[in-house]
């Protein structure tokens, strides 16, 4: 269960990444989109995306190499995230999946649901104990995991058809 909670999290944080990181216009877009949170001073808004670029890719990187530090920065994060998002009242244009903005219908209550879920996966990282596993097992395990951080990262579009 290790190996899949580790590569769920791991796929979900590196897309938001590229999603951002792609091309000068997405992460433009990105740091624009910090105008959502009006706390965040306009001066200050590349750093802060630049800093949050880095964070989530040493958090992807963590969650590879040392795992339960890795989960401890993604609730971080995810803490982070959720809590500007209330304090917003809506989800923010973060560029993290690479789209424009979140599918027509997404809500606050479909981010919170999506960050719930990782802070439980990024939860049981921390706290399940972790142990030898036969190579099948393992590479299923990830397997899994990705294919689940897959499905996260299309969130938005889910509840969108999930909806109509």
């Amino acid at each position: 269960m290790d190996y899949a909670c580790r590569a769920l999290l791991a796929v979900v944080f590196a897309v938001a990444v590229a999603g951002k990181a792609r091309s000068r216009t997405a992460f433009g877009a990105f740091s624009a989109g910090l105008a959502d949170f009006s706390w965040i001073p306009a001066s200050t808004r590349n750093g802060v995306a630049l800093v949050t670029l880095l964070t989530e890719t040493f958090t992807a990187v963590l969650l590879i190499a040392t795992a339960r530090f890795g989960a401890l920065l993604a609730l971080a994060l995810l803490a982070v995230f959720t809590i500007a998002t209330v304090r917003a009242g809506r989800a923010g244009s973060c560029q993290c999946f690479g789209v424009a903005d979140a599918a027509a219908g997404s809500t606050v209550g479909a981010f919170l649901a999506r960050n719930a879920l990782l802070a439980v996966t990024a939860l049981a990282v921390v706290l399940l104990p972790d142990g030898p596993v036969s190579a099948v097992i393992g590479l299923a395990s990830v397997a899994v995991g990705a294919g689940a951080g897959a499905v996260v990262t299309r969130w938005d579009d889910l509840v969108y058809l999930l909806r109509r």
